[in-house]
C-alpha cells in the first residue's frame, strides 16, 4: 500500500513538473515575442520613412546659357535624392546641347533674344503638340511667361524640338521646316529651348523612371 502511494506522488509530482516546465516556455516564447514586436514595428517605421522620403525626392531642369554660342548651350536633367532629408544628395541625370533664341543675348528682345535668368515653371507636357506650321510641334513641354530685366514679358515659352505632332520626321522642303530638323542651325529659336530630336526623346524618357520636373531654372 505504501509502495503504491509512493508510485502516485512521484507521478503527481512528475505531471507538476511537465506543467511548470511548459508554463516556464510559454512564458519565454511571449517574452520573446514582445522583445521582437517592438524591433519589428520599428523596422516598418523606419521602412515607411523610406518609402515617405523617396516620394519626396524629385528633379528638375537646369538649362546653362553658354555666352559665346547660344545656340550651343545644356539643357540638364537633375535627380535630387531625398532619402535622407538632412543631407539631399542630387547628381545630373543626363545632360543635352540645346539652344534658345536666334543667337541675340538680348532677354528682353521677345521673337528673338534667348531666356532670362530664373525659375520657370513646368506647366505642361505634351506627347503629340500640334502647333502648326509656324508653332511647336510633337514632344514639347510648356513653361510659364517669364519677365525680363527691364519688365517686358516673355511668352509662349516651350521646350521643344522640331518633328511632326506625332514625333515622325518630315519631308526635306529645301528650306527651313518645323516639321524637321536639318542639323545645328535648328538648335536656334524664337526665345524657347530647343534639342534635337533623339535627345528630346531621351528626356522624355526619363518621365517613366524619374519624378517629372516641375521646374526649369535659367542662369
Amino acid at each position: 500500500m505504501h509502495n503504491v502511494k509512493r508510485v502516485r506522488y512521484a507521478v503527481t509530482m512528475a505531471a507538476a513538473g511537465l506543467v511548470l516546465s511548459g508554463t516556464a516556455i510559454t512564458a519565454a516564447v511571449a517574452d520573446s515575442s514582445s522583445a521582437t514586436a517592438p524591433k519589428a514595428a520599428a523596422a516598418t517605421g523606419t521602412h515607411s520613412a523610406d518609402v515617405a522620403a523617396a516620394g519626396r525626392s524629385y528633379t528638375y531642369l537646369m538649362f546653362k546659357k553658354n555666352s559665346r554660342n547660344p545656340s550651343n548651350s545644356r539643357l540638364s536633367l537633375v535627380y535630387v535624392n531625398m532619402n535622407n532629408p538632412d543631407h539631399p544628395h542630387s547628381y545630373t541625370v543626363n545632360s543635352w546641347r540645346a539652344g534658345s533664341g536666334n543667337g541675340s543675348k538680348d532677354t528682353c528682345a521677345r521673337n528673338r533674344g534667348w531666356l532670362p535668368n530664373g525659375e520657370y515653371a513646368i506647366k505642361a507636357f505634351y506627347d503629340h503638340h500640334n502647333g502648326g506650321s509656324h508653332g511647336v510641334n510633337g514632344v514639347s513641354w510648356l513653361l510659364s511667361n517669364h519677365k525680363c530685366h527691364s519688365g517686358t514679358w516673355r511668352t509662349d515659352l516651350f521646350i521643344h524640338s522640331e518633328m511632326r505632332p506625332n514625333g515622325t520626321q518630315g519631308p526635306r522642303t529645301g528650306g527651313d521646316s518645323p516639321y524637321r530638323w536639318d542639323g545645328n542651325g535648328d538648335y536656334k529659336s524664337n526665345g524657347c529651348i530647343k534639342l534635337k530630336p533623339s535627345d528630346i526623346r531621351e528626356l522624355k524618357g526619363y518621365r517613366s523612371g524619374y519624378p517629372k520636373p516641375t521646374r526649369l531654372f535659367v542662369s
